[in-house]
């Protein structure tokens, strides 16, 4: 018995020894694939410290939301929405990313593009935005206090707010509105 356990001490142990060194082979690889959002965001201009509070707005949104950064500051949501967020201290997001993609809600850049609904943090179109261009009901990553929307959908087409509970809380006029809203009370929004 005393022989066994030292046999399966030893495999065990040496299962971990190989797993470890896997992991740790497999690391660099992994780290690598990862794109270094801190450095296009200074490469785009931004100091470290500004390229920092971006990254923490970014992870606070991410665990919010869920999703997938795909640029120093834009966040995709599965496909069905873009998070676009501006520089802390800064009114509205500007493109940090090497793709040159125009931002179809950055309202200040050109006019919103026709079939979108955007939502933003602050007062007329500024603050972080929210592209939402499929029809489904968007969780509000706690914004509070007056923000805005476009709504720029095929016509006829209105947005709904709700509230925690699933109310209704507000439905928008048809293409081509806009306003400014509390989203205090809103938890979830549905563009169509």
């Amino acid at each position: 018995m005393g022989m066994r356990m030292t046999t399966s001490r030893i495999a065990k142990a040496t299962l971990a020894g190989v797993f470890s060194l896997t992991i740790a082979a497999l690391l660099p690889g992994i780290a690598d694939a990862t794109p270094d959002f801190a450095a296009q965001a200074q490469a785009s201009g931004l100091t470290a410290a500004q390229a920092t509070e971006l990254q923490a707005k970014a992870d606070d949104y991410l665990a919010k939301l869920g999703g997938t950064q795909i640029a120093p500051n834009k966040i995709d949501l599965d496909g069905t929405a873009l998070i676009s967020l501006a520089v802390p201290g800064e009114d509205h997001p500007r493109n940090l990313s090497t793709a040159a993609e125009p931002d179809p809600c950055n309202y200040y850049e050109q006019v919103v593009k026709d079939g979108h609904f955007c939502a933003y943090s602050r007062p007329t179109h500024l603050g972080d935005s929210i592209d939402m261009y499929h029809c489904q009901k968007y969780s509000l990553p706690g914004w509070s206090g007056v923000g805005s929307w476009i709504n720029a959908q095929s016509s006829g087409t209105r947005a709904r707010f709700y509230g925690k509970s699933g109310n209704l809380l507000y439905t928008t006029p048809v293409p081509n509105s806009f306003d400014d809203y509390n989203w205090s009370p809103v938890w979830t929004i549905r563009p169509c």
